[in-house]
């Protein structure tokens, strides 16, 4: 479910909802360069700062990135955190850690964009954060978002599933919101982000990924403007292309599911004809610490 903060030192923050599309153009600090885009994932906040998973301190992890992404120069046009804020249940103890932990991010005048993944809770979340920005709900059930920058747009999609407790679900409401808003915007490349990755194929049981991916795909593949899915959930970093689509899988913030796996987040450049991806492990002595890979766009 995707949610706004707006950052602490700049009031402004730009809004709009117009044709059941609520638009966020962010009103970053004056330096910012607004091509750069912070990617954050799964930080799986605790109750408690001392709370380890899988000997990671994820208390520890999210601070030491919150720090890094509000010291970045030029600071980033925004950020986005792709989903599982929480640890376990999203429970209203969890949320309020997340809050203090990140709010380096939005002191240093940094726009601040959420999808919450199958670990979270919408509503206790929206409790806990009394600086959560109330946000109109285009789609009946569901929290769905469009970032305009200058080179790309964002468009924030929420894939929770309250009957799943791994999976997640977009919806035909999603799905039919998400075409007309991306037909409304054929001018500049599109990013589409949710917390889970694309299931293809028969799915046997419930879903770990999208349960409605082969509804949500063509949606994607036939509009050409179209150029990357960006997803969470696995805890891995991966990059992979399906019909010209760029397949951009997040690492994780609070720890790896596989001890080898890197951890961190990814520093994004948006260029004219594509994006250049780096990489921050939170073990800068990761063999994967500060590796890139430069995209190109589909035409």
């Amino acid at each position: 479910m995707p949610v706004s903060l707006a950052p602490l030192t700049r009031r402004q923050f730009l809004a709009s909802a117009s044709a059941g599309v609520l638009v966020v153009r962010p009103a970053a600090a004056a330096n910012a360069d607004p091509h750069r885009v912070a990617l954050l994932s799964d930080p799986h906040t605790p109750e408690k700062a001392t709370t380890t998973d899988r000997d990671c301190n994820m208390a520890d992890r999210l601070k030491q990135v919150a720090g890094e992404v509000a010291k970045l120069e030029p600071p980033p046009a925004c950020a986005v955190i792709d989903g599982d804020l929480a640890h376990k249940t999203g429970t209203a103890l969890e949320y309020a850690t997340f809050g203090k932990l990140i709010e380096p991010v939005r002191a240093a005048g940094i726009p601040l964009h959420l999808t919450l993944g199958n670990h979270d809770h919408f509503d206790r979340f929206a409790a806990a954060l009394d600086t959560l920005r109330p946000q109109d709900r285009p789609v009946d059930g569901k929290q769905v978002l469009v970032v305009e920058l200058k080179r790309a747009n964002l468009f924030v999609l929420d894939s929770f599933d309250p009957n799943n407790a791994s999976g997640g679900i977009l919806g035909e409401s999603q799905l039919k919101w998400l075409a007309k808003a991306l037909d409304a915007r054929r001018d500049k490349p599109a990013l589409v982000f949710a917390h889970h990755p694309l299931q293809f194929g028969p799915v046997k049981g419930k879903a770990s990924g999208v349960a409605d991916t082969e509804s949500l795909w063509p949606l994607l593949k036939d509009r050409p403007q179209v150029k990357g899915y960006v997803f969470g959930h696995t805890h891995t970093w991966k990059l992979a292309e399906k019909d010209g689509i760029h397949l951009i899988n997040l690492p994780a913030i609070g720890y790896p599911f596989a001890k080898a796996e890197v951890t961190g987040w990814v520093d994004v450049r948006l260029l004219e004809h594509g994006a250049k991806l780096t990489v921050r492990a939170i073990d800068t002595r990761h063999a994967k610490h500060d590796a890139t890979a430069e995209l190109t766009w589909r035409k």
